[in-house]
């Protein structure tokens, strides 16, 4: 049974608390990575900063493929790790298991683990891309296909998943929601300003349902087609479908050329 410790990163890469924020962007952009630890005087662990983190905190766009300009490097100087951080992360053991690490991962939709002795000092790191590497280690791939491109088919299928969760509970709120103003102008007396809010709540909220509804069906096929082995294949040419497109709509079955082969068919055809 795979363990934290076949698994993690050993001395991961880490930060104090009072260095300047724009000095963990460069470490992640250094080294393409997304997590840092971050650790006392001491060496104990006392947080971590996320990339996501620094694209909260910084007045600018945060990438891993480029860095900050001299002016936006100047902007970030006054941030310091410990402003930004998550304090008192969650950490897991080097015995414990795949399983229960990937799960703690899930549950609490986090993308790292800091892995710590018995005395609290960090000794590893594991991370949600060394849980889906371990799963496409352990199953066989199609052939032809890399290892990163199933990796980052795995890691969107499962963002896709969480996405879906979140949209069913947005929906089901928003069709409560009408019900209950549907209801409420049937059965109780109204004057006009209140039917007119009632009217604009039904406005605001029916659009909205709209719109959640169609990425919900989106995201249905996505994963209906993820399911058969199919999401990322365009229907077309067989070509990969890119993940940044698939990302922004996870329903195409068209990779981009066989799409903008369709649109400039029709447009001849008006």
């Amino acid at each position: 049974m795979l363990k934290v410790a076949d698994l993690m990163t050993l001395d991961p890469l880490v930060i104090e608390p009072d260095a300047a924020a724009v000095a963990a962007l460069d470490l992640m952009i250094d080294q393409g990575i997304r997590h840092l630890p971050v650790v006392d005087r001491r060496e104990r662990l006392c947080g971590v900063v996320s990339l996501d983190d620094l694209r909260a905190a910084f007045p600018f766009s945060v990438s891993l493929t480029r860095p900050p300009s001299v002016s936006e490097r100047e902007t970030a100087l006054g941030c310091a790790i410990g402003e930004v951080m998550t304090h008192g992360p969650l950490t897991v053991r080097a015995d414990a298991t795949l399983a229960e690490a990937a799960g703690m991962l899930a549950k609490f939709r986090i993308g790292c683990l800091p892995v710590v002795d018995a005395e609290g000092r960090l000794i590893g790191i594991f991370t949600e891309t060394d849980a889906l590497r371990a799963l496409v280690d352990g199953a066989p791939t199609k052939a032809g296909a890399s290892s990163a491109r199933v990796l980052d088919l795995e890691l969107l299928t499962a963002e896709l998943r969480a996405e879906r969760e979140r949209i069913a509970k947005q929906l089901q709120r928003l069709q409560d929601s009408e019900r209950e103003l549907s209801a409420t102008q049937h059965d109780v007396p109204m004057d006009s300003a209140e039917r007119a809010r009632c009217l604009e709540d039904v406005a605001v909220d029916g659009p909205l349902a709209a719109l959640a509804a169609s990425r919900l069906a989106a995201l249905d096929h996505a994963l209906a087609r993820a399911h058969r082995g199919r999401f990322g294949v365009c229907e077309d040419c067989g070509r990969e479908i890119s993940v940044a497109r698939l990302r922004a709509l996870p329903g195409a079955t068209q990779c981009m050329r066989c799409a903008s082969g369709s649109r400039r068919g029709s447009e001849a055809t008006r």
